[in-house]
């Protein structure tokens, strides 16, 4: 099933937007040696909750209700391909994730191992919470691409603006702060996971519900 969809995000080439939104992000980014790196994995793991966000929707999105029925009677279970499409948007946000920490490395001559850590926790508290928001504003629940469009720039706002929302936007502000937060961003990832599982879980109920 995740070999499938990486080949059907592939062939629809819906991945080509983020991806190239990212690189251009990662490019005014990672331009001055001198800059401190977490702030930038800050900004950077922003970003790929946009970006992952997006690709999750793009993969859902690849295929028509009709195709997506076929997939399920295949699968034999919703869980399977849910579970498919959550891996494969992964490990498509830890590829972006290796991009963004090899990229700062190389422009800042190597990096501490603790200011490592921190970014590979907050990249993947990010990519976690943007996969969870983009499930239920995928096609899987909302038909119309404009629907989609409002829940998902809603949904993101709230996460990474909203001070009070104890996912993303707590941990990255730590970032831009002085020194070393492995435990913040180990606390962010925690609550992207958990936002996952629920993004998830609430999905597959509501599928399974309309059908």
């Amino acid at each position: 099933m995740i070999r499938y969809q990486l080949a059907l995000l592939a062939h629809s080439q819906r991945y080509l937007p983020p991806v190239l939104a990212y690189l251009v992000l990662l490019a005014v980014l990672y331009n001055d040696p001198t800059a401190p790196v977490l702030p930038e994995f800050a900004v950077s793991g922003g970003g790929l909750t946009v970006v992952s966000c997006w690709l999750t929707i793009a993969l859902v999105d690849a295929e028509d209700p009709v195709q997506r029925l076929i997939t399920l009677v295949h699968a034999r279970r919703l869980s399977t391909v849910l579970g498919g499409i959550v891996a494969a948007a992964g490990l498509c946000c830890a590829a972006l994730t290796a991009l963004s920490l090899v990229w700062a490395a190389l422009v800042h001559d190597s990096l501490p191992g603790a200011v490592l850590v921190d970014g590979v926790l907050a990249h993947a508290a990010c990519a976690a919470a943007g996969i969870a928001l983009g499930l239920p504003c995928s096609r899987l629940l909302l038909p119309r691409i404009g629907y989609t469009v409002l829940a998902a720039l809603t949904l993101l706002g709230l996460v990474l603006l909203v001070r009070w929302v104890p996912v993303i936007n707590p941990m990255l502000r730590a970032l831009a702060a002085p020194g070393t937060h492995t435990g913040g961003a180990v606390f962010g990832l925690l609550g992207g996971t958990l936002l996952l599982a629920a993004g998830a879980a609430g999905t597959g109920w509501a599928v399974y519900r309309r059908s």
